[in-house]
């Protein structure tokens, strides 16, 4: 296998009416590879994927494990320490770009120097979508949570897999030698919380669409998440959630529509995908 420069890890189940658009968004945001986990998926997700099956863009494990996401972590690191500069771990409903509109490869060659750099979220609600809506994930859902100045929110990772040794969970990792990673100013994170940086998204920001439209969040919660958890909400604190996390307007992301449409719109006609069909279950 050759090296990438760029590759991303995430391990996934029954995201097939998802994984082109996320797979082609991130291929111009400049990754070259995939190493991605299925996780007991019963849908479509190889129709999904054929293209990038077949020009090794993507390389898929099964991986029936339960609470599976973990060792889908510390596998990929096993197995493709040597064929990657970076891997970014990252989920399904996580898009990460630079917001400066420059590829992603060109924004990580500052931080080689590290072992590794913490990229935070920006959550995304539902934009008022009581159903899944026609159209693209980032052209449907532009309104995310409000970040007040002096914020601490969560991160994900993008790691050199030379220097790092283990996944300690799904945001952060354990790097040789006693090292630390930094967020995007270059600013070392040694500090516990180790899953929460000061918020900052001028150069590198993962748009986290955790609830896409109520019905979507509805089927998200009921199937439970790939590290095993299963999420729980008192009366009245999802009305709330909802509308925190649609609290303001972000489009920067839609700079990447017109060259996504085309794109998918090739990859259609070449290789047609059964992406809105309800995966069944016995």
């Amino acid at each position: 296998m050759s090296r990438a420069y760029l590759a991303i890890c995430a391990i996934y189940r029954d995201e097939a009416q998802y994984l082109r658009e996320w797979v082609a968004f991130h291929r111009l945001a400049g990754v070259e590879r995939f190493f991605l986990y299925d996780n007991f998926s019963v849908d479509d997700h190889r129709a999904a994927l054929a293209p990038f099956l077949e020009d090794g863009t993507v390389v898929v494990y099964d991986w029936p494990v339960h609470e599976g996401q973990h060792p889908a972590y510390d596998d990929c690191l096993a197995r493709h320490r040597d064929h990657a500069r970076w891997i970014a771990f990252i989920d399904l409903d996580e898009f990460l770009f630079s917001p400066t509109g420059a590829p992603l490869p060109e924004i990580l060659r500052d931080y080689e120097d590290d072992p590794g750099v913490v990229v935070n979220w920006a959550m995304f609600g539902t934009s008022g979508h009581l159903t899944k809506p026609e159209g693209l994930v980032i052209e449907t859902h532009l309104h995310r949570k409000r970040y007040p100045e002096g914020a601490r929110e969560h991160v994900k990772s993008i790691v050199d897999p030379a220097r790092t040794e283990h996944v300690r969970s799904p945001h952060v990792f354990a790097y040789r030698d006693g090292a630390f990673p930094v967020n995007e100013k270059g600013e070392r994170q040694d500090q516990p919380p180790f899953s929460f940086a000061d918020y900052s998204t001028e150069r590198l920001q993962i748009n986290h669409y955790s609830m896409k439209s109520d019905e979507e969040f509805a089927r998200k919660v009921a199937r439970g998440g790939a590290d095993g958890k299963q999420k729980v909400f008192p009366p009245g604190s999802y009305e709330k959630r909802r509308a925190g996390m649609n609290a303001e307007y972000d489009d920067a992301i839609t700079r990447y529509l017109p060259p996504l449409r085309e794109m998918l719109a090739d990859l259609e006609r070449r290789w047609p995908a059964a992406r809105e069909r309800e995966p069944e279950r016995g």
